[in-house]
């Protein structure tokens, strides 16, 4: 490397600039517990008197070191909201936030879905749905959910052209 080269890319100005990005990028507060991320929920939810209503961790899908964790507020006697979260895992049970996004509701009043990743995440916390069929261009697959396996998410890696959602007595719910 020439003297003028290594000096102009080594400036001051340059090497600040270097120090700056990469210490802000360990700057991100590390979320660690559900108990954390109940909290980090609960500051992001978009609903009035968030502070007092319940809210509870619902599960999650990932992909790669990214998850999409799935929060729900409300309880049986008020409406339930629904927020994902994106988070990076940096640790066991340890997440940087990311952000936040409003899913669209599908099929039932408590079932919602979200393209996220060049996919498809369902939360479907309606008992009423016992099974999910998504199609695309690999062909159609069947997801039975099972009593007590409810919120239920369920992640697809590709967005399905086509989802339907199914009580028991093989009905679509609309």
């Amino acid at each position: 490397m020439s003297k003028h080269l290594s000096a102009a890319f080594f400036s001051p100005v340059r090497l600040l600039a270097l120090v700056s990005s990469l210490s802000l990028a360990g700057c991100q507060k590390t979320l660690k517990g559900t108990d954390a991320l109940v909290e980090k929920a609960r500051a992001e939810i978009p609903i009035a008197d968030a502070e007092h209503t319940e809210i509870r961790y619902a599960g999650q899908c990932a992909q790669g070191d990214d998850a999409l964790l799935w929060f729900i507020s409300g309880n049986e006697y008020q409406a339930h909201s629904y927020l994902p979260m994106e988070c990076t895992v940096v640790g066991e049970e340890e997440y940087v936030f990311v952000q936040t996004y409003r899913p669209l509701p599908r099929g039932g009043r408590d079932i919602v879905a979200l393209q996220w990743k060049r996919g498809l995440a369902l939360l479907i916390n309606d008992p009423r749905c016992t099974a999910v069929r998504l199609s695309d261009g690999e062909g159609t697959r069947l997801f039975s959910i099972g009593e007590g396996e409810y919120p239920y998410i369920l992640y697809s890696e590709t967005l399905p052209s086509r989802y339907q959602f199914f009580d028991a007595a093989g009905n679509e719910l609309l």
